[in-house]
């Protein structure tokens, strides 16, 4: 149960009706909650179309003087009503009034005297009873407090005894500044001694929509920052001009689509997700900050002891966990991280983006056998993304090799569209294992007659470069069809591959291929990538443009100098890192100077 008071210094503002308006958006997202109206003078929860009571109820009022007559705290469900019909998805609304309307409403509140209650009538036991009562009857998940305004003898009630969390609404101006100070240092200085966190949530409220030329609007907002301590406002709630605010209606519902809708809806956000006992406030706080990188150590701090205090409310739920884990992570809590991830799995929760995290954790302590179980635990999936796919691949790559000759065979890559074969072929390119697990999986495609024409000559591209890093020439060769290929029959693409594999079945490299190769170049000018100018640099030097050769191979350093990242290089017919390409850039400038090298791939 998380209990939020709305207060408001003055009048005006429309505390009631955003009360009304965050408890009816809850019921409507599937909460349990319960509205109580503490403004005794002027009390108005209970004259909303959709929370009317059938009949005439008692309310709060009536509970405090049934309990100072009897001494002993009443049964709390004899006071409050439920809105029939306005929750959804499980959602509940109930409402404690104020009291019963009428004569003896007034008569009863004038007969409560505060002080005389606090001091001599254990009044503080009886609403700290009255808060159980509500968790043990009704389990909401919300309580909303309609609070009195100024200061008043119920507003430490309110504002301090009950809420975990406390709504100001104020208009921007002197008045309502001088009036909020002191009751934003009374819970500050109540949360101190009893070493509680009330949540501050602050509402700039009934705000008009002009321009602010003179920037006093900007000016008073300042203040109000510097002055009540606090970084930034929850939301701004405008002045809305309609005459269905006159019929007091409930705009989340009735209007949804409008502004004042929308700001109320923002505001039942902003609560939800800091309270950390809502498991989807939680989530949805945690999908909005999954980018964010944090680098203070006070911040990362502050974030570090709210995931623990989370945890103790959802200490079996295994997907929370698991985003938790994630979170922490990000704050560079490696070792706490590592701890709830393992704990998310044991809750049972196996997702893939768990299992590989899992892996990645194992793989880092030394255990590729447990990793490896992760990952093929993971492979058997059908239902994997691409990204999970590629980190699987990596883990195997970099732990246990030989094992990607096997995947071909598993469910993941079994059930592969095509698109995601061809994207998935690219995380394959690191190793020997690899290429062949690439010319297992696009055989398939390549051989498959319900593949289009573009697909098929995709596929056949991915296949020449597989089988030449494998050092398998013959066999590239022979996809370029029967007899050999003219070189003007062919794009720059595979004119350069079907010659680099030529080049290695007969020992010597094809000057007519790498001839035409240079001629295509010469219609694609402008085309800067290391790769490309690698491959331009090695078509010069067969044709003997050897200072033309040069001066493109520096063009390719310094680009993956400049930026580097991981590349495919033609020496190897692999992916390699930026350090590995400018080796083979080395290797290839010792082939023009004339020196007896090879290319890498040859070696297979």
């Amino acid at each position: 149960m998380y209990v939020v008071t709305f207060y408001s210094f003055k009048g005006g503002v429309g505390r009631t009706l955003a009360l009304a308006n965050v408890g009816l958006e809850l019921a409507r997202t599937g909460r349990r909650v319960l509205l109580v109206d503490f403004d005794l003078e002027a009390p108005g929860v209970h004259t909303f179309k959709l929370m009317k009571p059938k009949d005439a109820s008692l309310g709060l009022v009536d509970y405090i003087s049934d309990y100072i007559s009897n001494r002993s705290a009443p049964d709390v469900r004899n006071y409050i009503y439920e809105a029939l019909g306005v929750g959804q998805n499980d959602g509940r609304l109930w409402i404690m009034s104020s009291g019963k309307s009428g004569a003896e409403y007034s008569r009863k509140l004038s007969a409560i005297h505060w002080e005389t209650l606090y001091k001599k009538q254990d009044g503080f036991i009886m609403f700290e009873d009255m808060k159980k009562q509500w968790e043990s009857s009704y389990e909401p998940d919300y309580v909303l407090i309609d609070s009195r305004t100024g200061h008043t003898d119920t507003g430490g009630i309110c504002t301090r005894q009950l809420p975990d969390a406390v709504v100001t609404l104020f208009f921007p101006n002197e008045q309502n500044l001088a009036g909020l100070k002191p009751i934003v240092s009374s819970i500050r200085a109540e949360d101190k001694k009893s070493k509680k966190e009330t949540q501050l949530h602050f509402v700039m409220s009934n705000v008009p929509d002009l321009d602010d030329e003179d920037e006093i609007l900007a000016n008073l907002e300042t203040r109000f920052k510097e002055e009540l301590c606090y970084k930034s406002l929850t939301v701004t709630i405008h002045r809305y001009d309609s005459l269905s605010l006159l019929q007091q209606s409930l705009f989340v519902a009735e209007r949804p689509k409008s502004r004042l809708a929308r700001e109320y809806k923002k505001l039942t956000q902003e609560i939800t997700e800091r309270n950390i006992q809502d498991r989807e406030g939680v989530l949805q706080r945690l999908s909005r900050k999954r980018k964010r990188i944090y680098f203070d150590e006070e911040i990362i701090e502050n974030e570090e002891n709210r995931i623990n205090e989370i945890v103790k409310y959802h200490a079996k739920d295994g997907e929370l966990l698991y985003l938790l884990a994630m979170d922490l992570k990000r704050l560079g809590r490696s070792k706490k991280s590592e701890m709830l991830l393992s704990l998310s799995i044991d809750c049972g929760y196996r997702s893939p983006e768990a299992m590989l995290s899992k892996a990645e954790t194992l793989q880092k302590d030394g255990n590729n056998e447990g990793a490896l179980d992760c990952v093929w635990e993971v492979f058997s999936s059908d239902k994997l993304n691409r990204e999970q796919i590629g980190l699987g691949v990596d883990i195997l790559r970099r732990i246990e090799p030989t094992k990607l000759l096997e995947i071909a065979e598993t469910v993941a890559f079994k059930s592969l569209s095509v698109n995601k074969c061809m994207w998935i072929s690219s995380e394959l390119s690191w190793c020997e294992q690899g290429l062949q697990a690439k010319v297992d999986l696009l055989s398939r495609y390549y051989k498959d007659p319900s593949q289009s024409l573009s697909d098929v000559g995709r596929v056949k591209n991915e296949l020449t470069l597989a089988l030449i890093g494998l050092g398998k020439f013959e066999d590239a060769i022979k996809l370029f069809g029967r007899g050999r290929p003219k070189p003007e029959d062919l794009e720059i693409v595979d004119c350069f591959n079907y010659a680099m594999a030529e080049w290695g079945l007969k020992g010597s490299p094809p000057q007519d291929m790498f001839g035409h190769v240079v001629e295509l170049d010469d219609k694609n000018k402008g085309f800067h990538l290391a790769n490309y100018l690698q491959c331009l640099t090695i078509a010069l030097w067969v044709i003997e443009k050897r200072k033309e050769a040069l001066k493109q191979l520096q063009k390719a350093i310094d680009i993956i100098s400049e930026k580097p990242s991981d590349e495919f290089s033609c020496w190897r017919y692999l992916t390699v890192t930026p350090e590995q390409f400018r080796d083979d850039c080395d290797l290839i400038g010792q082939l023009i100077e004339g020196k007896d090298v090879k290319p890498l791939f040859w070696s297979k």
